[in-house]
Formats: structure tokens, C-alpha cells, sequence
């Protein structure tokens, strides 16, 4: 079974208001580059969704795939309608969303390998947030004319409410924060 990460990171940045949150600096890198780095260092090929500022967004993504969403404006479904599309068509998708660079390979690797197949749904839940389904999210291959149908800003959430019975969850100690909720550094506003 293949899997492809898909990471959109075409957004607005409405709630951050001003910088584009995907080039901001982290770490090492930038907070789309950190995405990146931890899916390929997992073995995964990656498409990255791009929007807003899409010739830097895809500079600090190297050495991922990118495509660029025309609609992005429209919202998160747009993206993830467009990143399933560049995916091989018989391929799971792993849905990472591009503003969480603290993304670790162990959760990447963790629902890598107990996702199931191209019937499953499987997700993370974290025990900081142990009541809620997390990101990132894989979606078997079944799921593809679903994801593509995706329009607006709503993301998969209701692909998974038709499907619950196909959804596995793995559960990981502490919280994946995404960037919104970690405090901006004053030269980054």
C-alpha cells in the first residue's frame, strides 16, 4: 500500500492576520519547510498545496511536489481537493496540514503503518485533546472521489462522518499545536 501526504498550505492566514504563517521562520527552516522535512524524512512522497505567495510557499517546500490551487481563496476544501488530485490515484492520502511543524516522524510513521488499507480512515488523537480527532489524518484510496468533491472551507469532516465505521484511531501522548496557537515572535508579526 502507497501513501501520498498531501499538505495544504494555501490559506489566507486570516486568524494570524498579515504574514503568510507557511514562511514564517522555525527552527531551522520555515513552518512549511518543517512540515515537509518530517514527512519526507518518513519515507513519504509530498504534495504541497499552494495558494497565497505560491512561488515562496513552494521555494521553502522543497523538495516536495507542488500544485497550485486557484481556488484557494475559497477555502480548505478547495486545497484538499487539489492535493488528492496530485496523488497517484490508487494511493492513501496522509492529510498534514502545512501550519504544525512540530509534527514528529514517530506520529507520521505510527499511522503510516497501522492504517489499514484503501477502506480505512485512520487518525491521530492526542491525550492533551483525548475527545477529538487530530492531523494528521490518512484516508484510504476509497475515499478519493470524496476528498476531490471537497469544496469551500470545510475540510474532510464529513467524509469521515459518513465512514465512521471505517475510522481507527491512534492515540499519542501530549498535543499537536498548530501555529495559531503558538505565540508569534515580535520580528515574525
Amino acid at each position: 500500500m502507497n501513501i501520498t501526504a498531501v499538505v495544504p498550505a494555501a490559506g489566507l492566514a486570516r486568524r494570524l492576520g498579515g504574514p503568510n504563517k507557511m514562511l514564517l521562520s522555525f527552527e531551522d527552516s520555515t513552518v512549511i519547510g518543517a512540515v515537509v522535512r518530517t514527512l519526507v524524512a518518513c519515507g513519504l512522497p509530498v504534495v504541497v498545496v499552494t495558494g497565497r505567495d505560491a512561488e515562496r510557499v513552494a521555494e521553502a517546500a522543497r523538495p516536495a511536489a507542488c500544485v497550485f490551487n486557484a481556488r484557494f481563496a475559497e477555502g480548505l476544501g478547495t486545497s484538499l481537493a487539489a492535493g488528492g488530485a496530485a496523488a497517484p490515484e490508487n494511493d492513501s492520502v496522509l492529510i498534514a496540514l502545512g501550519d504544525m511543524p512540530g509534527l514528529s516522524p514517530e506520529v507520521v510513521r505510527q499511522l503510516c503503518a497501522t492504517h489499514e488499507g484503501p477502506e480505512a480512515i485512520t487518525a491521530a488523537v492526542y491525550s492533551a485533546d483525548h475527545d477529538r480527532l487530530a492531523h494528521p489524518i490518512v484516508f484510504g484510496a476509497r475515499y478519493r472521489d470524496e476528498l476531490l468533491a471537497l469544496d469551500g472551507d470545510e475540510g474532510a469532516k464529513r467524509v469521515i462522518e459518513r465512514h465512521r465505521d471505517r475510522l481507527k484511531t491512534v492515540w499519542f501522548e501530549g498535543e499537536l499545536r498548530d501555529w495559531d496557537s503558538l505565540p508569534v515572535p515580535p520580528s515574525e508579526a
